[in-house]
Formats: C-alpha cells, sequence, structure tokens
C-alpha cells in the first residue's frame, strides 16, 4: 500500500513538472533557445530534481526542448523543414480526425461545437487571447472526444504545439485570428452537419494558412532568435 501511494505521489509530481513546462514554453514565459535548469525548476515548484528530469526526458521526446552534448537543455527552436514536415503530418492527421469526429459525433456535441466556433469568432473581435485559445482549445478536444482514437489525438496534440507557439505569440497572430475563427466555423459546420466532402479541403485551407504565417514569423525573428 504505500509502495502504490509512493507512486501515485511520484506520478502526480511528474505530470505537475510536465504541464507546468508545457504552458511556460508554449506561452513563451521560457523562450526559444533559452536554457532550462533543473535545479532552478525544482526550487520553483518546491520538487525534488527527479520528476522534472522525466519531464524534461518527455518534452525532449516531444521535441519542445533539445539536450545539447553537454546534457544541458534549451527551449526548441524550429526550421522552416520542420514546419513544412509538421503542417503536412497534421493535415494528414486532422482530416482524419475531424472526418471520424463527423460520424460519431452525437448530438448534443455537434451543438457545443457550432457554439465553441462562435464563441471562438467573437473572443477574436475582441482580440482576448487567453480566452480564444481556451475556446480552441475545447473545439479540439470535442473532435478528439468524438473521434476515438486517442493516439491519433496525441499526435495531433504534440506536433501542433511545437509550431502554433510561434503564431500566438506573434503579431500576425491578431490579423490571424479572426479568419482563422472563421475557418473553425466551416470545418464546425461541416462536421456537425456531416458533410464528409467539405472537411479535407476545409482542413487544407485552414493548415496551410497556418502554415503561411508560422513560416513567415520564423524568417522574420530568426536572427533575433538566433
Amino acid at each position: 500500500m504505500v509502495t502504490k501511494s509512493k507512486s501515485s505521489q511520484d506520478s502526480l509530481l511528474f505530470t505537475g513538472a510536465y504541464d507546468y513546462l508545457v504552458n511556460a514554453i508554449t506561452t513563451f514565459k521560457i523562450p526559444p533557445n533559452s536554457p532550462i535548469s533543473e535545479n532552478k525548476l525544482a526550487e520553483t515548484l518546491g520538487i525534488s530534481r527527479t520528476p522534472i528530469r522525466q519531464a524534461l526526458q518527455r518534452l525532449e521526446a516531444e521535441g519542445l526542448i533539445t539536450k545539447s552534448d553537454s546534457s544541458r537543455f534549451t527551449v526548441s527552436l524550429v526550421t522552416p523543414k520542420e514546419v513544412e514536415e509538421t503542417c503536412d503530418l497534421l493535415q494528414i492527421i486532422d482530416t482524419f480526425l475531424f472526418i471520424q469526429a463527423a460520424k460519431k459525433m452525437t448530438k448534443e456535441h455537434r451543438e457545443e461545437l457550432l457554439e465553441c466556433a462562435q464563441e471562438m469568432i467573437i473572443e477574436a473581435k475582441s482580440d482576448d487571447r487567453d480566452s480564444w485559445s481556451k475556446a480552441d482549445t475545447k473545439f479540439h478536444d470535442l473532435i478528439f472526444k468524438a473521434a476515438d482514437t486517442q493516439l491519433m489525438a496525441n499526435i495531433a496534440l504534440i506536433h501542433r504545439r511545437k509550431i502554433q507557439r510561434f503564431w500566438t505569440r506573434s503579431a500576425q497572430y491578431e490579423s490571424r485570428l479572426e479568419v482563422c475563427s472563421k475557418e473553425h466555423e466551416v470545418l464546425a459546420i461541416a462536421i456537425a452537419n456531416q458533410k464528409i466532402e467539405l472537411i479535407e479541403p476545409a482542413v487544407a485551407e485552414h493548415i496551410n494558412h497556418m502554415r503561411t504565417s508560422i513560416l513567415k514569423i520564423i524568417g522574420s525573428t530568426a536572427s533575433m532568435l538566433g
């Protein structure tokens, strides 16, 4: 019983450290190319270095951080090639997930998805980025839940946040916000009405717009980020 309790506590500490780091990296609290200190994180979170190290190892595997030959961790940069490859992958996975969601989603969740898309449009017009991001997360969570393919959903989540963090904290984010929200509305309507034939071109348009925006951002900030 004691072993089980310790195992549960270790799992909670790891999850807390992992969630903290994901949030810090994707919100630019820890910017790209910044070093990450296990000791400072342990002090900040009030935990031992073991769950910190485990969280860093997972984030390294997911591509959000890199480890140097001297075993130092830094927040990953993203190359244009990685953006292209990630967007190609997301287009394939998102198309599959959206089609599965259209086939399986309940009436209640269809209505919720449409409401969520409308909320994104409203938040975009008021430029409330935090509320918009929450609505965007909810939108995709509804898709993932309806599609009921956890592995594919996890792959999409991991790869999306690797590149989307640049877009969501850029000046171009504001100009793209309303357009992106409208693209989500198109997808929500297609899913709610089970218009399968409309999903693939809608996903392609959305991903390609994101691709173009992120490539411009990376190009304009390359010198600043080293």
